[in-house]
């Protein structure tokens, strides 16, 4: 079988493409007066390029972040915002005409007002009007805000109503400070809007663990043992994850591949600290992927200087076990599924079958070494 490790280039991320989904084909783009307005063409762009009829509704602080001639230009339809006559009754019109609202950034503010029914806005009017279930929201806003138990209990309204709302992601933030609150980036938001119209989705309400990339093991100051995963995988089952509804974390060791924003990230670096994020993660966790590339030996002791080069030349390595991550899962699973990675370098299954049975795993996924480290995919 064939299957794609990963739609990520290393330098840029893959755009999805049309014509594998189900895809909302006329889709409303609502704009609310947060900072991340400004993200909204690229996205009105990205939708464009995936063959999506896109028209953009704009409350009137919007509209002080993003252009209204640059978002009629890449929409190629008029901007609607209020106190245009000839909108008077657009929110029935334009309600009836989408097969998807997408509010994009979607402030504290008009997310109160969606959740207690105040329509003081062509913007508010379309989401008492559009079904929930062809409501998409991305909030936006300070992490404070954010935090605060009105937001949290407008955020349980809407999902609790049927309107589907993407989780934030973590990281700087307008006003200087860091955590949550952010935007998603824009290719999740598209990706997330392009995959709202498919069947229910099969990992809603599950948490989703993910191992991902190589793991690093001084040897001194400057030099490390390691591989050449590049997290590829890891990166591609977070995606495919998160567009079947999970809350997906990853526990990644050093790579330079982009994962989602509305991942959560633990970034680690020796076989140790994964084994230890791992543990603290698998309790909670519904199924877990061992996709990570975890060194297998570790140096009995890290110099604390450089080595340096002796007059003949050789060095002699004095290696330790590092922990069985998998295994040490495997006898500490109670409702998960657990599935392991067997990287080989033949197609001969005994190992990955033994494999299977000393670590417990319900899911043995055998590649090979020549058709998967660094690929873009590879053969399982």
């Amino acid at each position: 079988m064939k299957a794609a490790s990963s739609s990520l280039k290393s330098s840029r991320r893959a755009e999805p493409k049309a014509e594998s989904m189900r895809l909302p084909r006329r889709m409303l783009v609502g704009i609310t007066g947060g900072i991340a307005a400004y993200k909204v063409p690229q996205l009105v762009r990205l939708l464009k390029k995936q063959g999506v009829e896109v028209k953009v509704v704009c409350t009137p602080a919007a509209l002080r972040f993003v252009g209204d001639e640059t978002l009629r230009t890449l929409s190629g339809n008029p901007v609607y915002r209020d106190g245009v006559s000839q909108y008077d009754i657009e929110h029935v019109r334009l309600a009836q005409w989408a097969d998807l609202f997408l509010i994009c950034p979607a402030t504290a503010n008009t997310i109160a007002k969606i959740a207690h029914g105040i329509a003081d806005n062509l913007l508010t009017s379309l989401a008492l009007t559009v079904p929930p279930g062809r409501l998409l929201v991305a909030p936006a806003m300070n992490t404070e805000m954010w935090r605060n138990a009105a937001t949290r209990a407008n955020i349980a309204t809407l999902q609790k109503n049927g309107i589907a709302v993407l989780p934030v992601g973590e990281g700087e933030l307008a006003c200087g400070t860091e955590g949550q609150g952010r935007m998603q980036e824009i290719g999740d938001i598209v990706e997330a809007a392009l995959s709202i119209t498919e069947p229910e989705k099969l990992l809603t309400g599950k948490k989703v663990l993910i191992s991902s990339g190589p793991t690093e093991e001084p040897l001194d100051p400057v030099r490390v043992i390691t591989n050449r995963s590049s997290g590829k995988m890891g990166a591609a089952l977070a995606r495919a994850a998160l567009a079947q509804g999970a809350d997906v974390v990853v526990v990644s060791g050093p790579t330079g591949v982009t994962l989602p924003s509305a991942v959560r990230v633990v970034k680690v670096t020796t076989a140790r600290d994964m084994r230890d994020a791992l543990v603290k993660e698998f309790g909670s966790s519904d199924i877990c992927i061992m996709a990570a590339a975890v060194s297998d030996f570790r140096p009995l002791e890290a110099q604390k200087e450089k080595i340096r080069r002796g007059r003949s030349g050789g060095l002699t390595l004095h290696l330790e076990a590092n922990p069985d991550i998998a295994a040490l899962l495997g006898k500490k699973k109670r409702k998960q599924f657990l599935v392991g990675f067997a990287l080989e370098t033949d197609d001969n299954t005994v190992s990955a079958r033994r494999k299977m049975r000393e670590k417990r795993c319900d899911l043995m996924i055998l590649n090979r070494i020549d058709e998967s480290l660094g690929s873009d995919d590879t053969r399982i």
